[in-house]
């Protein structure tokens, strides 16, 4: 009996270790992953299609368009509520400062980011948040026509 109450007392011991450890390693919450690391741009589209020039030919694939010097910014969000723009190596104007910062909050339940900049706010519907990637969408209306913007930014 001795030795099945030994067994027992260990078995519990070593369960709640486990269930601790666990607890240590569990996935971080939505701000842990938005501020784990600063993130690049790697794709922007428009549904639907946008006359992003005013030349009568609407496009949908907007990272496309994108100058080289702009395809290493970088997006830094912090956890006091500021976010760092970084031009990165390649800036596309050298008078342009190298970086500036926003704010940005959760709204909606932590599905939404409002980002601040330069006295303007977007709000950016997540839907995808992992470790190496974000995906949002920015919805507009221009003359009765909703526009979505999707843009995907990898880890960096």
């Amino acid at each position: 009996m001795k030795y099945l109450m030994f067994t027992l007392a260990l078995a519990s011991l070593l369960f709640t270790s486990a269930c601790n450890k666990d607890d240590e390693n569990s996935a971080p919450d939505k701000t842990g992953l938005l501020t784990a690391h600063s993130w690049v741009l790697q794709d922007l589209t428009v549904s639907p299609a946008y006359d992003w020039f005013g030349d009568g030919n609407p496009i949908t694939d907007i990272y496309a368009l994108f100058p080289v010097c702009a395809l290493d910014d970088l997006t830094t969000f912090q956890r006091d509520g500021k976010v760092l723009f970084n031009e990165g190596p390649k800036k596309c104007f050298a008078a342009d400062p190298d970086t500036r910062t926003g704010a940005w909050a959760w709204q909606e339940n932590e599905t939404v980011i409002a980002i601040t900049d330069e006295g303007e706010t977007e709000k950016w519907k997540i839907s995808r948040l992992a470790a190496t990637e974000l995906v949002a969408n920015y919805i507009i209306t221009e003359e009765n026509v909703t526009y979505t913007f999707t843009s995907s930014f990898r880890k960096k």
